[in-house]
């Protein structure tokens, strides 16, 4: 580990331990800080290098929640402007990818290929509406409440039998149930299909043909790119 990244470390636990001191008594049971782990493995025999990884890998594994970073007790702290800076550079320096340009369906190859099969739909059809609705995230959850791999509405994922819209399984067979209605709704236009599965079919129903939605258009363009990449 470079002392540029060494650096980055401790200036996030800098950051973590304002305010503390006033909330200690409060504070019944709490984690050793990654400093305060360091300091006492340099005391021991564990290598300092060895030390440094770990720490490094623990808080780097939380850097997507941004609030982590930030101190949530009562009493009010200054919080320098640099906060997201730091963050920025940590997870620069993170050996893990944040990106994924790949259409690889990875762990759900198995029941995207059962459910392609029950619902007679390509594969790589079901796998591009999965790329371009979560990345392959089976936890997340849109700004409008949509869950999961496939992003189902509760109201469509209750009319699909879905229990468990977090669940890859019911997910996936739910989605691609709803992918197969749209077709067959729309004559096996698979353009006008996935249009509905975005915006609904009555917009598509409304203005006959890809509803003149910004977000829709998008949608299907880049739905269709990876299915036929």
């Amino acid at each position: 580990m470079d002392t540029s990244t060494i650096r980055t470390l401790m200036e996030i636990n800098t950051l973590q331990s304002l305010g503390t001191v006033q909330t200690q008594t409060e504070q019944n049971s709490t984690s050793p800080s990654i400093f305060n782990t360091i300091l006492e493995e340099m005391l021991g025999t564990t290598s300092i290098t060895d030390s440094l990884s770990s720490a490094s890998a623990t808080l780097l594994g939380n850097l997507n929640n941004t609030e982590s970073l930030r101190y949530v007790g009562r009493n009010g702290v200054f919080e320098p402007s640099s906060l997201n800076a730091i963050i920025s550079a940590a997870l620069e320096k993170s050996p893990v990818s944040t990106t994924d340009t790949s259409i690889s369906n990875g762990s759900y190859s198995n029941i995207i290929s059962q459910a392609a099969e029950k619902y007679n739909l390509p594969d790589k059809l079901i796998s591009a509406v999965i790329k371009q609705e979560s990345n392959f995230n089976s936890n997340v959850v849109s700004h409008a409440g949509a869950q999961g791999l496939m992003q189902l509405m509760p109201g469509t994922a209750k009319f699909l039998g879905v229990k468990d819209s977090f669940d890859p399984v019911q997910n996936i067979m739910g989605g691609a149930k709803y992918l197969r209605q749209m077709l067959n709704q729309f004559d096996g236009d698979t353009e006008l299909a996935l249009a509905a599965y975005n915006a609904g079919p009555g917009n598509v129903k409304k203005h006959d043909g890809i509803p003149p939605f910004k977000e829709t258009q998008q949608y299907v363009k880049n739905v269709l790119g990876y299915f036929n990449a």
